[in-house]
């Protein structure tokens, strides 16, 4: 989350100063820069995460992904939020590549592909009953019950040659939350050395047209 508040008072003040006698219009003035200032800051979050991150741009826009939100100032609450609340991302939502090796991911551009193995259990991309496809891994030492063997065969049918299944649970992999991934230290100096430009252009901008419209804003 971030949230984006100035000093109202000295900002108004600046404002007042540089419209005369259109000053009544500065708290207006400031609030529509503060929301215009937080839309282009959210856009630019967005972006600073897909240029560090190799996650999928449709997870960016997805609000149940955590695609981050602004909550816009108001009459009177001169200060804006920008929001970001979603789950843990599939691993496959990230740059992933089969191999014989098993499943290579990168998550960080800036990163090189790796292979995922633990243990010798190497990752591998599988399609659920729910026709889900994600990215797991055999956990070495953990099994599901031969009584759960038994209902999947009935449900699904023997596979190859007859043979049973691999009792060996599977774990789904997970990459970064959208959320985790904007607080990443360099994506925050990025927003906020952004904020800090954008007001201020949006404050001159809206002052310009006032004056020019003898004040519409």
């Amino acid at each position: 989350m971030i949230q984006i508040e100035v000093d109202t008072r000295e900002e108004i003040r600046a404002i007042a100063q540089q419209l005369g006698n259109l000053s009544d219009q500065a708290p207006e003035i400031l609030r529509l820069s503060i929301n215009a200032a937080a839309r282009k800051v959210r856009k630019g979050i967005v972006k600073e995460v897909g240029d560090t991150y190799t996650i999928k741009p449709k997870i960016l826009k997805d609000r149940k992904k955590g695609a981050p939100t602004v909550t816009t100032a108001k009459p009177g609450t001169l200060g804006a939020i920008i929001r970001s609340k979603g789950p843990y991302n599939d691993l496959i939502d990230f740059m992933t590549r089969p191999s014989n090796a098993g499943v290579k991911v990168k998550v960080l551009q800036s990163s090189a592909l790796r292979t995922l193995e633990v243990d010798n259990a190497k990752a591998f991309i599988t399609q659920f009953a729910t026709e889900h496809i994600t990215v797991v891994q055999r956990q070495p030492g953990q099994t599901y019950t031969m009584k759960g063997a038994q209902k999947r065969i009935e449900k699904y049918g023997y596979p190859h040659r007859g043979a049973w299944p691999d009792l060996t649970r599977i774990k789904k992999l997970l990459g970064p939350a959208v959320p985790s991934m904007m607080q990443n230290e360099d994506i925050q100096l990025q927003a906020r050395d952004t904020l800090n430009t954008v007001l201020q252009e949006e404050i001159e901008k809206r002052i310009r047209k006032t004056m020019r419209n003898g004040g519409v804003t």
